[in-house]
Parts: structure tokens; sequence; C-alpha cells
């Protein structure tokens, strides 16, 4: 090993030069070691560094795609039900922090388990006393270690939730911006702004004194354990029971088997904020799992071609379930193509800009004609195409932005022909000679042989089915 021999070539030269009183020419062999040594080991340690780094991106490169693979696989139904922020959080800070524990912690455990009982076992080889001494000392430190390390950990996790509910409160604000200007509440939220980031700062540095009192509680235990090992030796030298150069190239080769324990714990504690992140990101990607495997299991029924569909029964049975299933997004393998079908959910959301933006797409040119019969057909001749509806709809009433929501849809099947269209309460919002209007216009669809599907509860939709699904609660 590199550092055995730059510990004995040190050893053996002082010893040669001070005590056997020999020529610097004569031990000139101990500088090449010494120098072939200290290359060996720079040479191990940058490859060291290499190789850890390079495994770290990759595990982080799987985790990400296994964690967005696994949030595609569950859906916008599980995501809507899911802290966006916390979300954002394990994809961004969380994969980054992630990285110690890949390139240092876990290199640096493998290396210690390694070396460790390659150097005491040196030692014990050349003076027994010595190895003696540190084989009763070296456990101090990783005992030290779990109990530090239960401390840590618990800081670690308070740190990450607090800063959980820092960017979730934040997000929320974003969201309310313009609501708190009207109601003038956006004072109260600095306020609140500021007491969160300040219990967030405190935990933070909660969280550096116990990584410090930790790091120097480690390096007093193995100065402790280091400082009996050359007290012994220093009295053994003097009573001539020792030689120099064995008595010095154990002192020089001691720290070496206490620095990887001692290495372990700094880059535990560097990398503990990774694990409490990495434990986040598998029980993400784990539920996706469990979800997908249950998914698997059970039945959905199939949707007909050229009748009106509708899917009937008490909330929270599963009909939205059921959509979810047939365009893939609850892991099942998809039985409609997003391409051939226009879909419109529950809670269709709308962006600040015109109705014609809304239902075409901001930035993309309209077919004024289809434009015209897709608002029709939903019975929103009421409104200009060039009609504003502010932020979430907030310049039109609840029955407008749901008729925009079915124009949307309407028009999405005149331009691409779907053959497939799917609405989750399509009359919900809307009064009677509206919703017949609707009725007819989903009909009109169903006649030219597109596969139309309704969840809802209104009896004049059920009444209006061609077949109706009731769905129970298995």
């Amino acid at each position: 090993m590199a550092t055995s021999t730059i510990a004995w070539s040190i050893a053996y030269f002082v010893s040669q030069i001070f005590v056997a009183h020999a020529t610097i020419g004569s031990v000139t062999f101990c500088l090449v070691l010494l120098a072939v040594g200290g290359f060996f080991r720079a040479l191990v340690i940058w490859l060291q560094e290499l190789l850890a780094i390079r495994a770290s991106a990759s595990v982080k490169q799987e985790l990400r795609e296994k964690l967005f693979g696994s949030i595609s696989r569950l859906g916008p139904t599980w995501l809507a039900q899911h802290s966006l922020a916390e979300l954002n959080l394990l994809a961004t800070i969380g994969l980054d922090s992630i990285e110690p524990y890949f390139s240092r912690y876990l290199p640096q455990l493998v290396y210690t388990v390694l070396v460790t009982p390659v150097f005491i076992a040196i030692i014990w080889q050349t003076d027994p006393a010595s190895g003696l001494s540190l084989l009763m000392t070296i456990p101090l430190i990783p005992i030290f270690m779990i109990l530090i390390g239960w401390a840590t950990k618990s800081v670690q996790h308070s740190q990450l939730a607090s800063l959980k509910v820092l960017s979730q409160h934040f997000l929320e604000v974003l969201r309310g911006l313009t609501t708190l200007k009207i109601f003038g509440r956006v004072s109260a939220q600095e306020s609140i702004l500021r007491k969160v980031s300040a219990e967030h700062r405190e935990r933070t540095m909660k969280v550096l004194r116990v990584s410090f009192l930790s790091g120097f509680a480690l390096e007093l235990i193995s100065s402790l354990a280091l400082a009996l090992i050359a007290v012994s030796i220093g009295l053994r030298l003097l009573t001539g029971d020792l030689t120099l150069m064995v008595g010095l190239f154990v002192l020089l080769l001691a720290p070496e088997a206490f620095l990887p324990l001692r290495q372990v714990g700094v880059h535990f504690h560097a990398s503990a904020e990774g694990v409490a992140a990495a434990e986040g990101i598998l029980n993400v990607i784990d539920e996706a799992k469990k979800i997908v495997s249950a998914n698997s299991m059970r039945d959905t029924p199939k949707p007909t071609p050229g009748l009106l569909t509708i899917l009937s029964g008490p909330s929270g049975t599963g009909k939205s379930r059921i959509f979810a299933d047939w365009l893939g997004f609850s892991g099942v393998p998809a039985q409609i193509e997003l391409a051939n079908c226009a879909w419109m959910p529950q809670s269709s959301r709308l962006f600040s800009g015109s109705i014609s933006e809304n239902i075409v797409g901001s930035g993309v040119e309209a077919d004024p004609k289809q434009l015209r019969r897709a608002m029709g057909l939903a019975a929103l001749n009421e409104l200009h195409p060039d009609h504003q509806v502010g932020t979430a709809g907030s310049l039109i009433s609840g029955g407008q932005a749901q008729r925009v929501c079915l124009a949307r849809a309407f028009y999405r099947v005149l331009i691409n022909d779907c053959q497939y269209l799917l609405l989750d309460e399509p009359i919900s919002a809307l009064d009677d000679s509206r919703a017949a209007t609707v009725i007819q216009s989903l009909r009109e669809f169903a006649n030219l042989g597109k596969t139309v599907v309704a969840i809802s509860h209104q009896k004049s939709l059920l009444v209006a089915g061609d077949k109706v699904i009731e769905v129970t609660l298995v």
C-alpha cells in the first residue's frame, strides 16, 4: 500500500540518519520510495474521486428518470392530490442533495471497510502493544457515530420538512397573489413568509451546529486514542523496549487507521439531507409500483363507438378513474391514444386571454368557421371569441367557463377528427336550456360514429344516453 510505503520510507530514513548515522547517499532509495508512494496515493485518490462522481451522476440520472416516470404513471389525478411544492423540492434540491451520499459517503464507507483492517493488521504485526491499543480504541468512533447519527437524522428530517412548508406556502401565495392584492392581504402573507423563513433558518443553523459538534467529537475521540498510542510508544522508547524506526512507523501509520472512520463521519453529516430526500423519492417510486400493480388487476368497461355512453353512480365510486385507465393516466396500458381523443376533465382550467385562445390555444391560428361551430355546439353563442376570460376565468361566470371548456373539446374533435370524446360532468353548471343544447351536440357526435362518453349525475343526460353504466364501489 502507498500509505505504508510512505510511512516506512520516512521512518527508515529518519532512523538511519539520526540513529545509525548513515549518509544521505546510502538511504537515497528511501526518498525514491517516498516519491513513488506519494504518486500512487495521489493517483488512487484521483481515481476514487473520478469513479465516485461518475457513479453518483449515474445514480442521480436513474433516480430522476424513475421519479418522473413514476409521476407520469401515477397520472394527473394523483398529482392533484399531492403537493406540487414537495414534488418540485424532491425533483430539484432533493436529487442534488443525494450526490454527497453516493459520491462521498458510500465510497468512503467501502474504503474504510477494506483499508482499516489492513492498517490494524500491519500495526499489530509491527508492534502488538500498539495494535492492542488500536483495537481497544477504534470501536469507540463507530459507537459515537451511531449515537450522533440518530440526532443528525432527526434534525435533518425537521429541516427538510420546514423547507417543504416554506416552498408550499410560497407557491400558494404566488397562485393567489391576485386575490390577495384585491382584498389587501399581501402584508399578512409577508409576515407569515418571514415567520416560516425564520423557522427554516433556525432549523438549518441547528443542523450546522449538530454537524460541527459531531465532527469535533469524532476528532476529539481519535486524538485521545492516538495520544494513548503515542504515550505508550514514547515510554517504551525511553526504556529501550522499542526501536525508533518501529515507533516512528507506528506513529505515522496509526492516524491513517483512524482517518477513514473519521471521514465516514464527516461525509455522513454532509449526506444526511440527501438520505432524507431519497426516502421521499423512493416513497413516490414505491407508491407508483403499488398503484400500477393494483390498477392492472381491475377491469374497466370498454367504450362503445357510435353511442352516447353515460357513466353514473355515487361520488367516489371511481368514475373519473375509468377515464384515467382509458387514457393510461393510472399506470395501466392506455386503451385510447391521446392524439385521437378530446378530453374534458372535471377540473378544467382557463388561462388569462380571450375565449378563442382558451379554445384553440395561445398563439395558434384558429379556424373561424369551426370555432364558431364549436361555440354553438357548446351553447356559447352569447359571447364573442375575443371576449376576455380573465385569470382563471375571473371575468366570466362558472357556467360560461364550463362551456368554454366544452367548446375546447368540441373544437378538437372538429379540427383533428378525433374518434373519442370524453367529458367529466359536462352540464353540472348549466341551466336546462343550455344543457339541452349540449346534450343534442353530444348526440350529433355520436350519430357521426364518434365514441362519446360522459360522466354525469344529471337526470336529463342519463335519459338521453344510449347506454348507461352504473359504476359501483368495489
